[in-house]
C-alpha cells in the first residue's frame, strides 16, 4: 500500500493518537518532573482503605470489612476486597481504567472514548478529533480530575462508548455495537454507578427518539431487534459486575442511601421514600440562571477558590491598603469568587462558547429525531440539576424514578448536557460538510446562531453590572470575616470577571461564526476549516480548565507523602498494644479519614455510612454522649493541646472489646432503643429491640462473679475471643452489627448473634470456657462472583464469536 493511500485511510487515527497523548502529557507536564497530583478526595480515599491495603500486603488475603472507619463497615465502596471475576476483566480494565492511577491517562481515555462516540455517529474522522477535544475539555470533566474523582472520569468516558454502541446497533451495525455496549458497560458501570445511571438516562431519551424514527419508517421489527440486542449487551456487561452489584445492593439498603433513618420513619417522615434525605441530596443544586456558565465561564464567579493573581485589581487594592505583598498574593491565589446557589464549588460547568454556538446551530440545521432527543437530554439534565430550585420535578424523580434517590449532588447530572450539546454541535458541522444544508440556509443559520449566542454575551458584557448583585446567600459569613472594603473589592472582581469573560466568549463565537460562514460559502476548504476550528476550540476551553486544574495541583512526592507522616500523638497511641478506637476532635471527626490511616476511628468520611451509625452520630456522638462513645471501645479522645498540637486523653468510659451484661431492657422501636442508651448503665445493661427478644427468651439475668472475656486475635474481617463463666450469660461486643455476612461460631459450632444498643453485636454464651470466632464472609459476594464469572466468560465468547464471524466474512469475500 502506497503511503498516500495508507495515510488517507489511517492517517487521521495516527494523528489522533499523537495529539491525544501529546495533549495529555502537556497538560499534566509536572508528571514528567516526578510530581503527583494532590487532591483532597484522593488523599481521603487512600486513608479510608489503608487498613485493607496493608492487610493484603502482609497476608495476600483480601478483606470485605474495614475496621478503621465508623467503628467498622463493609468496604465495598472504598476498596480493599477483590472479586474473582475482576481477574477475568483485568486485561481490559488495566487499560481502560488506568486513569485510576495515572492522571495523564485520564485525558487519553477521555479523548479516545469521545472520539469513538463521534465516529460512531458518522462524524468525519478529522472533525471527530476536534469534537473529542471539545467534549473532554468541558470544565467539569477537568475539575473532577483535580478533585481526585478518578472513578467518575472512568465511568463518564467509558459509558459514552456504550452510547456509541447503542447508536451503532440501531444503525444495524450489530456486531460492533454489541461489543462496545457489552465490554464498556462491563468496565465502566461499576466504577461510579451514579455517572453510569445518568448516561443510561440519556440513552433512554435517545431510545425514545429511535422508537419515533422506527414508527415513522414502519420498521418496528428492526426496532425490537435493536432494543433486544442493546438490552442484552448491557445486561451481560452489568452481569460481569454481579459480585459488586449484589454486595452493594445489599449494603445500600443498610446505608444512608437505602432510606431515611429508622428514627425519622417512626415520626413525621413515615411516608418518606427509601433513599437519601431530599435536602441532603439537593445541597449541590444549580442556580436557575447558573446554566449561563455553559456559555460564559465566569458567569457565577467560577469557583469558591479562584486564582486571581497579582495582576488583579483586588491584589492592587490590598497592597494599596497596606497589606503585605506576600499576604496579598497568597489571598489572591484562592479568592471566593463564586456567587451561585451551591455551598461551594471547585469550578462551574463551562461547555465552551463555541460548543454553545454549534449546539444552537445544530438545532437550526440538523434533521431527524436525534436532534430532538439530544435537545431533550440537555434540557432534562439542566432541569434536574436545579434540584431544590425546581422541586416539583426533583421530587417527581426522587420519589418515583427507580434508584434516582440513591444519589446526591444532583448537579452532577449535567454530564449528560456536556455530552449531548457538543455531540449535536458537531453533527451540525457534519451536516455542513455533507452538503445536507442548502448554502443559503446554512449561511443564514450560522449567522443566526452566532448572533443569538454572541448577542447574549454582548448583553452581559454591557449590562451585567446592572442585572446582578454578584452576591450570594452564602456571603453572610464571608462578609463577617472580612473588612467591608475587602468584601466589596471581591464583589467588584466578580462583576469584572463576568464582563471580561462575556467579551471573551463573544470573541470566540464571532471567530467560529466567521469560520463556518466562510466554509459554508465555499470560501474555505474543509481541511483548513477543521484545523482552524480545532485551534479555536482548544484556545477556548484549555485556559478556562487551567483556572481549576493547573500546575499548582501537582506537588512533589515528598510533599504528598507528608500528609501521611506519623504525628506525635499517633506514635504514642501505636505503643498501646491493645485493640481500641479513638475519637479525634482535632479534625472534623465525621468528615475526615486521616485518623483512619493508622488508627481505628469511630469517625471517618463516607457518603454511604451505615444508616444506624449516622443515627448514632446525630443523636449521641456529635453531642459527646460519653457512655455511647465508650461502648464503641473508644479508649482515647484526641484533643488540641496548649501548643496547638494533638494530645490523646484516656477515656475512662471505654468499655473494652467485649463485656458481660446482667440485664437486658426490651424496647419497642428505634426511637426508644436510641433514647434508652442514655438512661441505662451500659456496663451492666444492654438495650434490645423487641424483634430480637425471642433470641434471649430463656436467659437468666445476672453476671457470674468469674465471668471474663478477652479478644485474642483480630484481622479486619475476623475476631477471636476466649470466654469463661460459671453461668450462661450475654456478651456485648463493641463491634458493629451488620445483618449480612458476619458469621459466628462457638467452639467451632455455628452460633447466632443479635443486635443490642442500637447497633452493637451480642451473643448468648453457655457456661464454661469457650472460643468465639466471628468472620465476615458475605454470601452476596460469593454468589454474585459466581454469576459474574459466568457472565465474563459469556461476554468473551460472544465477542470472539462476532470477531470470528466478521473475519470469516471478509475471508470469503477475498
Amino acid at each position: 500500500m502506497r503511503f498516500e493511500s495508507f495515510f488517507k485511510k489511517y492517517g487521521a487515527y495516527l494523528v489522533a493518537a499523537v495529539l491525544f497523548i501529546a495533549a495529555a502529557v502537556i497538560y499534566c507536564f509536572p508528571l514528567t518532573q516526578g510530581k503527583v497530583i494532590s487532591a483532597g478526595d484522593g488523599l481521603t480515599a487512600k486513608c479510608a482503605v489503608q487498613e485493607s491495603v496493608e492487610y493484603t500486603q502482609q497476608t495476600g488475603r483480601h478483606s470485605w470489612w474495614n475496621g478503621s472507619m465508623f467503628s467498622g463497615m463493609p468496604n465495598y465502596q472504598i476498596g480493599g476486597g477483590q472479586y474473582k471475576s475482576a481477574r477475568l476483566l483485568a486485561p481490559i480494565k488495566s487499560v481502560l481504567q488506568r486513569g485510576h492511577w495515572h492522571t495523564a491517562w485520564i485525558f487519553i481515555i477521555y479523548f479516545f472514548c469521545f472520539f469513538i462516540l463521534l465516529r460512531a455517529f458518522g462524524i468525519d474522522k478529522w472533525l471527530a478529533i476536534v469534537g473529542s477535544f471539545a467534549i473532554a475539555l468541558s470544565s467539569y470533566f477537568i475539575v473532577i480530575i483535580a478533585a481526585g474523582h478518578n472513578s467518575k472520569t472512568s465511568t463518564i468516558a467509558l459509558m459514552s462508548v456504550v452510547l456509541a454502541g447503542f447508536y451503532l446497533i440501531f444503525q444495524k451495525k450489530y456486531g460492533l455495537g454489541v461489543i462496545l455496549a457489552m465490554v464498556f458497560t462491563a468496565c465502566g458501570f461499576s466504577a461510579h454507578p451514579q455517572m453510569a445511571y445518568y448516561i443510561f438516562m440519556m440513552i433512554g431519551v435517545l431510545w425514545i427518539a429511535e422508537l419515533w424514527r422506527h414508527i415513522k419508517e414502519k420498521r418496528m421489527r428492526d426496532f425490537l431487534i435493536g432494543s433486544l440486542l442493546f438490552f442484552a449487551a448491557v445486561g451481560i456487561g452489568i452481569g460481569t459486575n454481579c459480585s459488586n452489584v449484589f454486595a452493594n445492593a445489599e449494603y445500600a439498603a443498610e446505608t444512608m442511601r437505602g432510606g431515611h433513618s429508622d428514627l425519622a420513619v417512626e415520626g413525621q417522615d413515615a411516608g418518606a421514600t427509601k433513599g437519601l434525605d431530599l435536602e441532603y441530596a439537593t445541597q449541590w443544586s444549580y442556580g436557575v440562571d447558573e446554566s449561563l456558565s455553559f456559555l460564559i465561564p465566569g458567569f457565577m464567579g467560577g469557583s469558591s477558590a479562584y486564582p486571581l493573581g497579582k495582576d488583579s485589581k483586588l491584589y492592587k487594592t490590598l497592597v494599596a491598603k497596606g497589606v503585605n505583598a506576600r499576604t496579598a498574593a497568597s489571598f489572591c491565589e484562592g479568592v471566593p469568587m463564586y456567587w451561585g446557589e451551591q455551598p461551594f464549588t471547585s469550578g462551574n460547568v463551562y461547555m465552551g462558547a463555541i460548543v454553545c454556538f454549534l449546539f444552537l446551530l445544530g438545532l437550526l440545521i440538523v434533521k431527524g429525531p436525534y436532534k430532538w432527543g439530544l435537545l431533550a437530554a440537555t434540557l432534562f439534565s439542566a432541569a434536574l440539576a436545579l434540584g431544590h430550585n425546581f422541586m416539583p420535578l426533583t421530587e417527581l424523580f426522587f420519589n418515583h424514578f427507580p434508584l434516582y434517590n440513591k444519589f446526591r449532588a444532583v448537579s452532577s447530572i449535567l454530564i449528560v448536557a456536556e455530552i449531548a450539546m457538543p455531540l449535536l454541535g458537531f453533527l451540525a458541522v457534519k451536516a455542513l460538510m455533507d452538503g445536507a444544508v442548502p448554502k443559503e440556509k446554512a449561511g443564514r443559520s450560522i449567522l443566526l446562531a452566532g448572533g443569538i449566542t454572541g448577542g447574549l454575551c454582548l448583553l452581559f458584557a454591557l449590562l451585567g453590572g446592572m442585572l446582578f448583585s454578584f452576591t450570594s446567600t452564602y456571603d453572610a459569613a464571608l462578609a463577617q470575616q472580612l473588612p467591608d472594603w475587602v468584601y466589596q473589592a471581591i464583589v467588584d472582581e466578580r462583576a469584572h470577571l463576568l464582563r471580561s469573560d462575556s467579551l471573551r466568549s463573544l470573541i470566540f463565537i464571532t471567530l467560529a461564526t466567521a469560520l463556518l460562514w466562510l466554509y459554508a460559502k465555499g470560501k474555505m476548504k474543509a481541511g483548513w476549516m477543521i484545523a482552524a476550528l480545532g485551534v479555536l476550540v482548544v484556545l477556548d476551553l484549555w485556559p478556562v480548565d487551567k483556572r481549576y486544574f493547573n500546575d499548582n495541583n501537582f506537588v512533589t512526592k515528598k510533599t504528598d507523602k507528608a500528609y501521611f507522616e506519623m504525628q506525635p500523638y499517633e506514635k504514642i497511641l501505636l505503643q498501646d498494644p491493645g485493640y481500641f478506637r479513638v475519637f479525634n476532635l482535632t479534625a472534623s471527626p465525621f468528615n475526615d479519614s486521616r485518623t483512619s490511616y493508622r488508627l481505628k476511628s469511630i469517625g471517618g468520611y463516607s457518603a454511604a455510612k451505615l444508616r444506624r451509625y449516622q443515627d448514632l452520630i446525630d443523636e449521641h456522638l456529635s453531642k459527646m454522649h460519653l457512655p455511647v462513645i465508650g461502648m464503641l471501645n473508644t479508649k482515647y479522645i484526641i484533643t488540641d493541646d496548649k501548643e496547638g498540637g494533638a494530645m490523646p486523653i484516656p477515656n475512662p468510659e471505654a468499655l473494652g472489646n467485649a463485656w458481660f451484661v446482667g440485664d437486658l431492657v426490651p424496647v419497642d422501636g428505634a426511637r426508644a432503643e436510641s433514647d434508652s442508651l442514655m438512661s441505662v448503665d451500659l456496663r451492666t445493661t444492654a438495650v434490645i429491640d423487641q424483634s430480637f427478644v425471642p433470641m434471649v427468651a430463656d436467659l437468666h439475668p445476672g453476671i457470674a462473679p468469674d465471668a471474663s472475656i478477652q479478644l485474642t486475635a483480630h484481622t479486619p474481617d475476623t475476631r477471636d475471643y476466649e470466654v469463661e463463666s460459671s453461668a450462661p450469660g450475654v456478651v456485648v461486643f463493641s463491634e458493629i452489627y451488620y445483618p449480612h455476612g458476619w458469621k459466628a461460631t462457638v467452639d467451632g459450632a455455628p452460633a447466632d448473634h443479635f443486635r443490642v444498643n442500637y447497633l452493637l453485636r451480642a451473643m448468648n454464651v453457655p457456661a464454661g470456657k469457650h472460643s468465639i470466632h466471628f468472620v465476615f464472609d458475605p454470601d452476596s459476594v460469593r454468589k454474585g462472583d459466581t454469576i459474574a464469572v459466568a457472565f465474563c466468560i459469556l461476554m468473551y465468547l460472544i465477542s470472539l464469536g462476532i470477531i470470528a464471524a466478521a473475519l470469516w466474512k471478509r475471508f470469503k469475500k477475498a
